[in-house]
C-alpha cells in the first residue's frame, strides 16, 4: 500500500515538474521557463514543496523497469539478455539495441537510457536543474524548521551527484552545473575534466552525508540516507580507479582508438595511472560497511542459500531470491520505489509475467556459462541434450542461477505450472511460450528476476535495488585487491557473498587471480541490475565479450520411451555482436554537440571516433 501511494504521489508531481523544469527536446542548458514568482509560490510551503522534491526524486533516482511501449531492460546491450533482432527493436527503442549490438549506434540514437526516447542526455540535466531549484529555494519554505530543510538540501545534493554520475558513467567528462543557469537563452558550459567530475560528485556525497539521517522510517522508504551518499561515493571512485579512467600501461593498447591522443584526454580518463585511487576506493567502500550497522543494514542471510522449486510464498525463496523479493529488506540501502504495476512492464519484464504475448527476453548460453557449477567449477555446454530440465538441474550449478533464469521445463508457480517454451515436435501442440512476433523459435532461456513468481504473482513486492550492500561488499574486495593483493579483508568480503549464495569459499594467490574472481562473483551476484555494461566498460573487457556470436537453446517436445514429454534440446544462433573501440565512451547528442559548448574554438566537445 505505501508502495502505491509513493507512485500516486510521483505521478501527481508532473504538472509542478512542468513549471519547474524544461522539456527534454531543448537545449539542457537552456533556462526554464516560469521564474522566481512561480518559485516562490512552490516553495511558499512545506506541502507544497513535497511535490518539488518528489518531482525531484522521479527524474534523479531512477529504476530500470521497463514501462512504455519502447522501452526494454537495459541489459539488452550487454552479453546478459537477447531481445530478438530486428523483430524487437521497436521495444528498445529508447536504448537503440537493434543498431548498437550490430556497432551501428549513431549520436542521434544512443544507449543512454533517459525517459524521453532518444534523448537521455537531456533527462540527466533535467533532474540536475530540478535539484539545484529546490537546493536554491528550500530555504524559503515558511512552515518548516531548518532540520527539515537541511535534510532536504542533503537529498538535493544527493540527487545532483547521482545524476553527474548517471552522466559519466557514459560520456566520461561533461559539464557540472551546481546551481540553477541565470540569464536567457543558452548558456556555455563545456565538458569538465573526468577528475573534475569525480571530485564534485564525491564533494557532494560528502556534503549530503552530513546532512542526511543515518536511516528512516518506512514511510519514507526510497529517500535518501547518509548510507545512501556514501555508497554513491563507493561506486564513483571504484569507476575512477578502473582501467577506462584510471588506465595503467599495459591497457593503453585497449582504448588506443577511443582516446585523442591529446589535452582533450583529460575528459575521458586521468592523464596517468595511480594506484592510489584503488586506496581511495576501498577506503570509501569501507566507510559504508562501517556505517551500515549504524543504519540497519546488513547482508540478507537467513542461512537458506537455495530455493524451494515448489514453494509459493517468501518463506520459500532463498535469501538471493528474496533480496528482490522483500521490500524494504535490510540489505537495500536505496532503492527506487517508483516501479509498480504498470501495464507495459508486464509485457516487457518476461513473457513469462503473460504466458500469452509479451517480449520474450532471452538468455544467451555465453551469460548462462557464466554460472559456475557449485563446487566451483567452470563448464560448457554441448551442441544438444535428451532433456533440457533435467541436463540443467544435473549440472548443478550455482542457487543463483536457478533463482534467476527460468528454463523449458521449470516449475514456476501455481499459475503458471510447468514452463512451456518447447516447440511441437511429435509430442504435443507448441508451448504457450514458444514463439514470438518473429514466429515460431523454441527459445528455452529467459531472466526471472524482478518477474513476479510468488505471491500470487504480485508485483507489489518488487523493488529496484539503487544500492544493496552486497554491492559494496564487492567494490570493497577489488579496490583492496588491485590496492594491496588479495588475502585479509578482500578475501572474506568476496567470501560472505559466496557463502550466502551456498557456495564453497575461493582464495587466489594473486592478483590476476583474484581480479578474474571477484569480477566473476559481481557478474553473477549483480545480473540484471544495471552494472554489467559499466562493469564490462570500465574493465576494458566490452570488446573482448562483446564481439562475437550469441547462442541460445531451442528446445522440442518428443517422446520419451516412458511416453512422457521429454524436451530434447539444441544450441542456435542468435546474434552476432559488434562492439567497436569507440563504444567505451558514449557520442553527445547531434544538436548538443551542434551547439558548441562543450569543447573549445578548435573542438566541437564529440568524443573519439563519432
Amino acid at each position: 500500500m505505501m508502495k502505491r501511494k509513493n507512485i500516486i504521489i510521483l505521478l501527481l508531481v508532473c504538472f509542478i515538474g512542468g513549471i519547474l523544469s524544461t522539456s527534454c527536446k531543448k537545449s539542457f542548458l537552456e533556462k526554464p521557463k516560469g521564474g522566481s514568482v512561480t518559485a516562490d509560490t512552490i516553495f511558499n510551503t512545506k506541502n507544497q514543496a513535497q511535490f518539488a522534491v518528489a518531482q525531484m526524486y522521479l527524474l534523479c533516482i531512477r529504476g530500470y523497469f521497463p514501462t512504455n511501449y519502447n522501452m526494454c531492460r537495459p541489459e539488452a546491450i550487454t552479453d546478459q539478455l537477447y531481445i530478438i533482432h530486428p523483430s524487437y527493436d521497436w521495444a528498445s527503442n529508447v536504448i537503440g539495441t537493434g543498431t548498437y549490438i550490430t556497432g551501428n549506434m549513431s549520436a542521434s540514437n544512443t544507449c543512454d537510457y533517459g525517459t524521453d526516447a532518444n534523448n537521455g542526455f537531456s533527462t540527466h540535466y533535467s533532474g540536475i536543474r530540478q535539484a539545484n531549484l529546490v537546493l536554491k529555494y528550500i530555504n524559503k519554505v515558511n512552515d518548516a524548521d531548518n532540520a527539515w530543510k537541511t535534510d532536504v538540501k542533503g537529498q538535493a545534493l544527493f540527487c545532483r551527484a547521482m545524476q553527474h554520475f548517471e552522466l559519466f558513467r557514459y560520456y566520461g567528462g561533461v559539464p557540472i552545473l551546481n546551481k540553477p543557469l541565470d540569464g536567457a537563452g543558452n548558456t556555455a558550459v563545456p565538458r569538465s575534466s573526468v577528475q573534475s567530475v569525480v571530485d564534485s560528485v564525491v564533494k557532494w556525497c560528502d556534503e549530503a552525508a552530513t546532512m542526511l539521517p543515518a536511516s528512516r522510517s518506512s514511510a519514507e522508504f526510497g529517500k535518501a540516507t547518509k548510507l545512501a551518499a556514501l555508497a554513491l561515493k563507493s561506486r564513483i571512485l571504484l569507476y575512477a580507479a578502473s582501467p577506462l579512467y584510471n588506465t595503467p600501461p599495459n591497457l593503453k593498447s585497449e582504448v588506443a582508438g577511443a582516446r585523442f591522443n591529446d589535452t582533450r584526454d583529460t575528459v575521458l580518463a586521468y592523464p596517468t595511472y595511480d594506484k592510489e585511487r584503488w586506496n581511495k576506493a576501498a577506503k570509501a567502500a569501507k566507510d559504508v560497511i562501517d556505517n551500515a550497522g549504524g543504519a540497519g543494514v546488513s547482508l540478507y542471510n537467513t542461512q537458506k542459500p537455495e530455493t524451494d522449486p515448489n514453494g509459493q510464498s517468501y518463506a520459500s525463496i532463498g535469501d538471493y531470491e528474496s533480496v528482490w523479493n522483500v521490500m524494504a529488506n535490510q540489505e537495500i540501502i536505496m532503492a527506487n520505489t517508483a516501479t509498480g504495476d504498470n501495464y507495459w512492464g508486464k509485457y516487457l519484464m518476461s513473457k513469462i509475467r503473460n504466458a500469452a504475448w509479451g517480449i520474450k527476453n532471452n538468455v544467451p548460453i555465453e551469460f548462462v556459462q557464466q554460472y559456475e557449477k557449485k563446487d566451483g567449477t567452470k563448464w560448457t555446454l554441448p551442441a544438444s541434450g535428451s532433456d533440457l530440465p533435467t541436463d540443467l538441474k544435473a549440472l548443478n550449478l550455482d542457487p543463483r542461477f536457478y533463482q534467476t533464469i527460468a528454463y523449458d521445463g521449470m516449475y514456476y508457480n501455481s499459475a503458471r505450472g510447468i514452463l512451456s517454451y518447447y516447440k511441437k515436435g511429435d509430442y504435443t501442440t507448441d508451448g504457450n511460450l514458444a514463439s514470438s512476433d518473429a514466429g515460431l523459435d523454441g527459445y528455452a532461456l529467459e531472466v526471472y528476476k524482478f518477474v513476479a513468481r510468488i505471491d500470487n504473482m504480485t508485483d507489489n513486492h518488487l523493488t529496484w535495488p539503487v544500492f544493496r550492500l552486497a554491492e559494496i561488499y564487492l567494490n570493497y574486495a577489488e579496490a583492496l585487491n588491485e590496492y594491496q593483493g588479495p588475502g585479509g579483508e578482500a578475501t572474506t568480503y568476496l567470501n560472505l557473498i559466496r557463502k550466502r549464495a551456498g557456495l564453497l569459499p575461493k582464495n587466489p594467490a594473486d592478483v590476476d587471480a583474484f581480479r578474474d574472481a571477484v569480477q566473476h562473483e559481481r557478474t553473477i551476484e549483480l545480473a540484471y541490475e544495471g552494472h554489467r555494461y559499466n562493469d564490462l566498460n570500465r574493465w576494458l573487457k566490452a570488446r573482448a565479450v562483446l564481439n562475437g556470436t550469441l547462442h541460445g537453446i531451442v528446445t522440442t517436445a518428443r517422446k520419451g520411451t516412458d511416453g512422457q514429454l521429454k524436451r530434447t534440446w539444441q544450441t542456435v544462433s542468435f546474434v552476432n555482436r559488434v562492439f567497436p573501440v569507440k563504444y567505451y565512451y558514449v557520442p553527445f547528442p547531434v544538436g548538443e554537440v551542434s551547439k558548441r559548448y562543450l569543447g573549445n574554438k578548435n573542438w566541437d566537445g564529440q568524443n573519439p571516433g563519432w
